[in-house]
């Protein structure tokens, strides 16, 4: 006989989170010169405009299709394509790199510092692995690549007022502060090659560029951690502590039990878990070992602990914001194995990640020489309007991961052990943020279901994707600033999603 469930209301009882008013972000509602600006930027981005790089697009396609090649070579050859790719579109000794792709509603040049910001941590996370008996990557075109040659023309351009390259001065809820904590990253990896090779002045110049983020103003959310990530790498680099707690405090504040972060007081549950809140952690850890690190590797291995289920060999129940990272999904994997959590096992961390990266590798997600801007192939439908040319290249998180920690977990010689859908049927409940998650054997099929209701108001049309109209794309190309419709299914009343991804073709 089945049973009737009891009233909902009165079995989740979600966490409340202290609410602060957000602030007022100029990109959010732009005044006539910041058209003025963004046209004018434009204009230099199409200047500056190189080919798309597509030479290696079937390469590595074909590369991760191939069943001998093994994932460590497969990773070297994934740094030498996104490498040579970066060679290509910077400008300004490294500082910017235009890169093809839909527009962010930030401006062109903030667009094309992504270009740099995002990719510089993969270069550092390659060089600290291989840099005792090789600073040299090798492109696929068969050239060399400087690495710490390339990194520090790119600090020294950047953070110089008086050259072209210059990053600029930072503003409230600036964009670019996102961006300083991925260039923090990079200089904090790549210390032996880069920060030590400064003179006094140099290195005065590069910390009086970062320390601005000390004024800044950023949204409640997910944003502290990139403050806290530069503060972080200035006091190890120059043991000034200037790190703001109450900040991090905050962070702490989000947490809401069984591993997972609420992005703001009502913000989603949702992939920002895997690849901003305990990627960012994860860092704090091996920059400042001392730094929570209780907390932080119980909220990882706790998170690890259900996250680990939703990984198949083809695809994942994707929910959220930002498809395009998809290919960092499996960092806190790697990262749990590192900070030796018990929830899961180098193999398996292994194998979830390998999976991911063929997966959608194999199915179009690389291309021009950085990830696509879709979940697949280009999709504009998948690209949020925070999102630029160069906004994918986060997917290379799960990858910076695997470089920096691969030797010292044994993940390149590791054996793969078998994910847990393909070792049978599951299902369990994920109390702290009201969801089920079900795993179906016979077909490999993992599915995530919210037990509670986003919005109130919707209907079969309102949980549809939306396509951009002919109007808005040919304004985004005028004015060089996003302009499409908002597409984050959990915000559409979608409280179902399948590893088979059915929503994203």
């Amino acid at each position: 006989m089945k049973q009737k469930a009891e009233n909902p209301t009165l079995l989740y009882q979600p966490k409340q989170i202290r609410e602060t008013a957000r602030p007022t972000i100029a990109y959010e509602h732009p005044n006539v010169m910041m058209y003025v600006t963004s046209i004018k930027e434009n204009i230099i981005r199409y200047k500056n405009k190189k080919p798309a790089y597509t030479q290696h697009d079937e390469y590595i396609k074909n590369l991760l299709s191939d069943e001998n090649t093994v994932l460590k070579q497969q990773c070297d050859f994934i740094v030498s394509y996104i490498s040579e790719a970066f060679v290509h579109y910077s400008v300004w000794d490294y500082s910017h790199a235009y890169y093809p792709g839909r527009p962010s509603q930030q401006t062109a040049r903030t667009d094309a510092m992504e270009g740099t910001s995002r990719t510089l941590p993969t270069l550092a996370a390659w060089l600290h692995a291989n840099g005792k008996s090789n600073t040299i990557i090798i492109g696929l075109n068969q050239q060399p690549i400087l690495v710490p040659e390339v990194l520090r023309k790119a600090f020294l351009a950047g953070t110089n007022p008086q050259h072209k390259g210059y990053w600029g001065t930072l503003h409230h809820c600036d964009q670019r502060v996102c961006e300083s904590a991925d260039l923090a990253l990079a200089l904090w990896l790549s210390k032996e090659w880069v920060w030590d090779c400064f003179s006094n002045n140099e290195k005065c110049q590069i910390v009086t560029w970062f320390k601005q983020v000390n004024q800044c103003e950023t949204v409640d959310n997910n944003w502290h951690l990139f403050v806290l990530t530069v503060q972080l790498v200035l006091k190890a680099l120059t043991g000034e502590d200037e790190v703001q707690y109450k900040k991090y405090e905050r962070v702490k504040e989000f947490y809401v039990g069984d591993g997972w972060f609420r992005d703001g007081a009502k913000g989603n549950y949702d992939y920002y878990n895997a690849w901003a809140f305990h990627y960012s952690l994860y860092w704090f850890t091996q920059i400042n070992p001392d730094f929570d690190s209780d907390f932080i590797k119980n909220v990882l291995s706790d998170f690890v602990g259900n996250y680990r289920y939703f990984f198949t060999e083809k695809g994942l129940p994707f929910f959220g914001r930002s498809a395009c990272y998809r290919l960092a999904a499996a960092a806190p994997l790697l990262a749990a194995v590192d900070l030796r959590s018990n929830n899961i096992s180098v193999g398996e961390a292994k194998r979830a990640f390998h999976c991911n990266l063929k997966y959608f590798i194999r199915h179009g997600s690389l291309k021009a020489g950085l990830p696509t801007q879709g979940m697949f192939d280009e999709d504009v439908r998948l690209v949020d309007n925070y999102s630029g040319p160069a906004s994918s290249l986060w997917s290379l998180r799960a990858l910076n991961v695997a470089l920096f920690c691969g030797d010292k977990i044994n993940l390149w010689e590791a054996e793969e052990a078998p994910l847990e859908i393909e070792q049978g049927s599951f299902e369990f409940d994920v109390p702290a943020i009201n969801m089920k998650v079900l795993g179906i054997y016979e077909t490999q099929e993992v599915i995530a279901i919210f037990k509670n209701e986003y919005i109130a108001e919707q209907s079969p049309l309102s949980r549809r994707l939306l396509a951009q109209s002919a109007w808005r794309e040919l304004k985004e190309k005028v004015t060089g600033r996003a302009d499409r419709p908002k597409n984050n299914l959990l915000r559409k009343g979608v409280t179902c999603y399948s590893s088979k991804m059915e929503s994203f073709f």
